[in-house]
């Protein structure tokens, strides 16, 4: 048994693990790395006889498609996982042409990763090869993320991807009844870090949101369109805190996962959340959002991009709101120079921001 890392190693993005076991040769995750410039993994030799993708997140899921520009295989993931990642392996697409640079790979490769794409639940094995197999486990981070146990000659291997222990408002607390193996990979962006109890971070968010309504302030919610969206609107609403308007990405996951519900702990609270909010579908709605304080949920998580930024523009010199970021920032992402020096760049040019962050 041996492994290959192409990414993810001493690193925070682009996995890409390659697991040599005989007679199988087997990718865990393809992802891209999202900083100042879109990082990819690093290029191996010969041909895949299998991909596992544990979850839909480009950092895991980004550069499948571009496998099949060449070549194919199949690739196995749950069925949220499928439709979340198609949905953003498009974007990716159509960023890249907005920035004016050349795509990973195209539609065209999208549709064959789809096509060599098999769907599988949760606790079904599934046969690599006469003595290769393989099943899910839920990792309890998004919809549809899985841990992946292999089983193979030379001992099991288990791969967790993102996960999470504890319960959230999305999901049940990552299955581990069954995760004993010889052979563990384990996520460790947050190995380092105590994080503190989720119900204790969840009020400060909502008491700093209030405050900065209170105030007269906008806040600034900048999310991944995947898994954090869902739940950031869970918890304003479920602490009714208002108004709250949506935009970006974040709309068309909302959707995808709502065709899932058996993939989420409550569907019909999150059912329930959805209809209280302002679904932004154009200028025209961004208007009417910045015309009182309110709360704007919007991608990208990271600043790279998305409608956050014409609202981050729009607010930048106003001191009574505030941006709160949700999620990781990795190095050289715009979001991190925000949360750091307070800077954001669009298209070359700095803004010293007024705005809290």
């Amino acid at each position: 048994m041996r492994f290959f890392f192409y990414g993810a190693a001493r690193e925070v993005g682009r996995s890409a693990i390659l697991l040599e076991t005989a007679p199988v040769r087997l990718m865990l995750d393809y992802g891209v790395k999202l900083d100042g410039e879109t990082e990819y993994p690093l290029p191996f030799e010969g041909l895949l006889d299998a991909m596992i993708i544990s979850h839909a997140h480009l950092d895991h899921s980004g550069y499948v498609p571009h496998y099949f520009a060449e070549s194919d295989c199949p690739v196995y993931m749950t069925p949220p996982t499928l439709d979340l990642s198609e949905l953003l392996w498009k974007d990716m697409i159509n960023v890249a042409k907005r920035k004016g640079v050349s795509p990973p790979y195209t539609k065209e490769n999208v549709h064959e990763a789809k096509r060599h794409t098999v769907v599988q639940d949760y606790y079904e094995l599934v046969p690599l090869s006469p003595a290769v197999s393989f099943e899910f486990y839920d990792a309890g981070h998004i919809p549809g993320s899985a841990l992946t146990k292999i089983y193979t000659p030379e001992g099991t291997v288990l791969y967790t991807g993102d996960f999470k222990i504890e319960s959230t408002r999305l999901h049940r607390g990552a299955d581990l009844s069954n995760v004993e193996a010889d052979v563990l990979i384990i996520e460790s962006t947050y190995a380092d870090r105590d994080h503190p109890p989720r119900m204790d971070l969840e009020r400060q968010f909502v008491e700093e949101v209030k405050a900065t309504l209170d105030d007269g302030g906008f806040v600034l919610l900048p999310v991944f369109a995947v898994g954090r969206a869902q739940e950031i609107v869970d918890i304003l609403v479920s602490h009714r805190v208002g108004p709250i308007y949506f935009d970006g990405m974040a709309r068309k996951a909302t959707k995808i996962i709502l065709r899932h519900p058996e993939y989420i702990s409550n569907p019909h609270r999150l059912k329930k959340a959805m209809r209280r909010v302002h679904w932004i579908k154009g200028e025209r709605d961004r208007e009417s959002a910045l015309r009182e304080p309110a709360v704007i949920v919007s991608t990208a998580g990271m600043l790279q991009g998305g409608p956050i930024l014409t609202y981050i523009m729009h607010l930048r010199n106003d001191p009574k709101s505030k941006i709160i970021f949700t999620g990781y920032q990795v190095e050289d992402a715009p979001g991190r120079r925000v949360l750091e020096e307070g800077v954001l760049e669009v298209d070359g040019y700095e803004f010293k921001l007024k705005t809290k962050v």
